[in-house]
This record gives C-alpha cells, sequence and structure tokens, in this order.
C-alpha cells in the first residue's frame, strides 16, 4: 500500500508503518543550498536540500547534511517532513549519524559508532517530532559521509542523487575491501 502524505489528518498519531512509507516514497532534489559544495559554519560543513515526492502528491520533504569540520567522521544527515498539521510542524523521521567519538558518554558506546536514529509512533504520540537517542541502530553499511550520503539517499528512495553528489557514488578503496 502506498501511504500518500495528503491523508494526514488533523491530529495524526503516525503508525511505525506509515512512517515507513513516507521513508519510501519515491523523491528527487528540487533544490540544494547552496548550489555547489557546502557553507562553513560554526566548525561545520553544511548544505539542505529541499526534497520533491514523485509522483507530485503535495509531501514536502526537506534533508539537512552536517559534518564537523575538525573530526570529518561525526556528521549527522537527516530527512525532514513537513506535516499538514499546526500540532506538529516539521517532524525529523530519519537521521543517519557517523561516531561521535565519544565511547564512555553512553553505556551502549553508540556515539563511538555509525548508526542511524528512527522516529517511531510512540515517540509521536508522546510529543517528540525527531527520533530520540534511545531508538538507534548500529550499522556497518557506512563509515564516512560520502557513503552515509549513499546509503541515506538510496534507502529513503532520492532518485538522481549523484547530479548533486557525485561523492557519494565513487567507489572507495575500502568499499572494495568489505
Amino acid at each position: 500500500m502506498t501511504y500518500t502524505t495528503n491523508a494526514l489528518p488533523e491530529n495524526p498519531i503516525l503508525t511505525d508503518q506509515q512512517i515507513q512509507d513516507m521513508l519510501q516514497i519515491p523523491k528527487r532534489i528540487a533544490e540544494k543550498t547552496p548550489a555547489t559544495g557546502y557553507t562553513e559554519e560554526n566548525n561545520q560543513r553544511r548544505c539542505d536540500l529541499e526534497l520533491e515526492a514523485l509522483p507530485d502528491n503535495g509531501g514536502k520533504f526537506s534533508v539537512f547534511i552536517r559534518q564537523n569540520s575538525k573530526f570529518i567522521e561525526n556528521f549527522s544527515i537527516g530527512l525532514r517532513y513537513q506535516t499538514n498539521t499546526k500540532t506538529l510542524g516539521t517532524i525529523t523521521l530519519v537521521r543517519y549519524n557517523g561516531p561521535h567519538g565519544e565511547s564512555s558518554r553512553h553505556p551502549d558506546g553508540h556515539y563511538a559508532r555509525p548508526h542511524i536514529h528512527r522516529l517511531t509512533a510512540q515517540e509521536i504520540a508522546s510529543g517528540s517530532v525527531q527520533p530520540q537517542e534511545h531508538h538507534r541502530e548500529f550499522t556497518s553499511r557506512y563509515s564516512s559521509l560520502e557513503q552515509a550520503l549513499r546509503t541515506f539517499f538510496e534507502d529513503i528512495g532520492v532518485e538522481g542523487y549523484a547530479e548533486h553528489f557525485p561523492e557519494a557514488i565513487q567507489p572507495s578503496f575500502f568499499d572494495e575491501h568489505q
């Protein structure tokens, strides 16, 4: 079943399946800021994307990409959805993170490993609009921003991303040896 974003009720309590369906809606990059490369701000490389759902069903998605300029393994890529309700506003559906370099901050050590946070229906029902730290999965599918971009765009169904991020399709030396 395809989930269309136009069908959201005024006070939605999205199910986990509806959130997953939203991630699978085919999308394309409508706008990138800055148009090429990244901006530098507060020791971060950053850019933002506006996505268009395919076919256009009124869904408003955006992506944020942040990378620490000094510790490049520390990055975050997130998919946001602008709901059609005032009560929810913009929600972050998923966030792909690199290691943050801290192994002692949390007992499971997730700050020291690549991990993915996913929004859950339980979090929305409790009033949260972003994936929380306790809902995460470790991943070995990426170890660099470039690998994470490729994984992220493929996971959320973004078509033609290589036009804006050619580095995401370049295999690294380590890709061949995994």
